[in-house]
């Protein structure tokens, strides 16, 4: 039973023509009245009988009737899917990250995805560095945010996300007070009570030692322990600037902008182990929605 008997047969069911139904197909009456008598062949009887100029359905054409429409239109439905598929208009995507890059600009990719391609099902999974890197090793994920740089020849760096890294502290902060660039890096370094260490990249946690004098007062923690901390507590941390945009503008927190502040970012990058091309089209619309992303 192939698709093009199930066509002809329903078309002639609804014009009552093999000549009418051979115009709406675009093929010759003796096609379509072959694709009809192998069907009969299948079902096992014939399916229609002429009643004057017209084509009735007999009993055994009633019957099978709506099982053919019903086939025709879970086919139909079916290549929709597939189309919107092949599109990138549905199908799932799981995605590795970071835990300090699931807030702010993340949180706004995956909003923009919701929006665009509701059909989209995303899944977020976190972890360190190697743990995304395995988890794109054995499958689990296709996509992974991982820190840069790195030195894994098999991954493919597919865009890069630069973050801006600020300093932060409690309003009551002894440099909070003061106004911004009155004060230099060192006098943050001097001040704080503790000055709070964070490794985001060799280059920020090198920088951050050169400017803390033997004995200072300092902690290192990791990023999200850092901003609970600041936030709780006391001290002045070297963070993202999305980790703490909604504690600025609620006024929780403040920026801290010494006057010989240098640029410092944190560098993520999305990689997977297929090229841009080979990623499956869902995949692909996400990168599509992180190239378009303003990170500034």
């Amino acid at each position: 039973m192939e698709i093009n008997q199930l066509i002809a047969f329903e078309l002639v069911a609804r014009v009552g023509s093999y000549s009418k139904a051979s115009r709406y197909l675009d093929v010759s009456q003796p096609t379509v009245s072959l694709r009809i008598k192998e069907l009969e062949k299948d079902v096992g009887g014939y399916l229609f009988v002429r009643a004057g100029k017209q084509m009735e359905l007999t009993d055994l054409g009633k019957g099978f009737l709506p099982y053919a429409r019903q086939a025709l239109e879970v086919l139909h439905k079916g290549k929709e899917r597939a189309l919107s598929i092949k599109e990138g208009k549905r199908g799932e995507i799981t995605i590795g990250t970071l835990p300090t890059f699931t807030s702010g600009h993340f949180t706004s990719i995956v909003r923009e995805m919701y929006i665009t391609y509701p059909d989209i099902n995303i899944a977020i999974h976190t972890g360190h560095n190697q743990q995304i890197i395995d988890m794109l090793y054995d499958g689990s994920i296709k996509l992974g945010m991982i820190t840069s740089p790195f030195f894994n020849k098999d991954l493919k760096k597919l865009y890069t996300i630069k973050e801006p890294l600020i300093f932060v502290a409690r309003r009551d902060q002894p440099l909070s007070g003061m106004k911004n660039r009155s004060y230099r890096v060192e006098d943050i370094f001097e001040t704080s009570k503790p000055y709070i260490m964070t490794d985001w990249s060799e280059e920020s946690k090198h920088w951050q030692r050169t400017h803390m004098s033997f004995g200072s007062n300092s902690i290192e923690l990791p990023p999200a322990t850092a901003l609970e901390f600041v936030q709780n507590y006391s001290g002045t941390a070297l963070l993202t600037e999305s980790m703490v945009s909604a504690f600025l503008e609620e006024g929780s927190l403040v920026k801290v902008e010494p006057n010989d502040m240098p640029a410092l970012y944190r560098e993520v990058a999305l990689v997977s182990l297929d090229s841009e091309q080979s990623l499956p089209p869902a995949a692909r619309r996400f990168l599509e929605t992180v190239r378009s992303e303003s990170w500034e």
